[in-house]
Formats: C-alpha cells, sequence, structure tokens
C-alpha cells in the first residue's frame, strides 16, 4: 500500500485564521441569475472545490439579492492576492461571456 500523499494544511480552521485579513483582498463580480447554476454546481459541488483549488472564499449572493437595478447576483471572492486573482480566474472560466 502506498503512502497516503494528500496533505491537508492546518486543522480545518479555514483561511479565516490569525493576521490572514491583513493581506487579503476582495473581488465582487456582478453576473447573471442565469449564470449562477454553473458556478455553483449541484449542491454547491463546483464552488467548493474552486475553494478548495485556490484556497479563497466564494460567496454568492442571495437568491433574489441582485445588484439594484438589474438581474444581477453578487459573488464575492475573498483571500490573499494570489488565492483571489486565481478564484477569480475559475469563477470567470464558468461564465458565457454572452
Amino acid at each position: 500500500g502506498g503512502a497516503e500523499a494528500r496533505t491537508t494544511r492546518g486543522g480545518g480552521g479555514g483561511p479565516a485564521g490569525g493576521g490572514a485579513a491583513l493581506n487579503s483582498v476582495s473581488y465582487q463580480l456582478h453576473v447573471p441569475d442565469h449564470v449562477v447554476p454553473a458556478v455553483l454546481g449541484r449542491g454547491g459541488q463546483v464552488i467548493k472545490e474552486m475553494m478548495d483549488q485556490s484556497g479563497a472564499v466564494i460567496k454568492v449572493s442571495q437568491k433574489g439579492d441582485y445588484v439594484p437595478g438589474t438581474s444581477n447576483r453578487i459573488i464575492t471572492i475573498t483571500g490573499s492576492q494570489n488565492a483571489a486573482s486565481f478564484a477569480h480566474q475559475l469563477v470567470s472560466a464558468k461564465i458565457p461571456l454572452s
């Protein structure tokens, strides 16, 4: 039997540990309501994977919680500069440009 290759960092405390907020950045994306399911995935699977991959926190506004005057939902990405920009790329890749 081979050794377990998967390494998990830390004790599951998540990125909101000690001074993490000092160098954290936050992006907001406004996306049409109909693309939200593609970002979330079934049961939130896709967004969870993107958070695992990037190390950033990705939040989608509640259904009906729109950018004023539009039917766009708000996706907030928070994390270190690297994590947040990577997450931004991952999320953007899920959003059709049309």
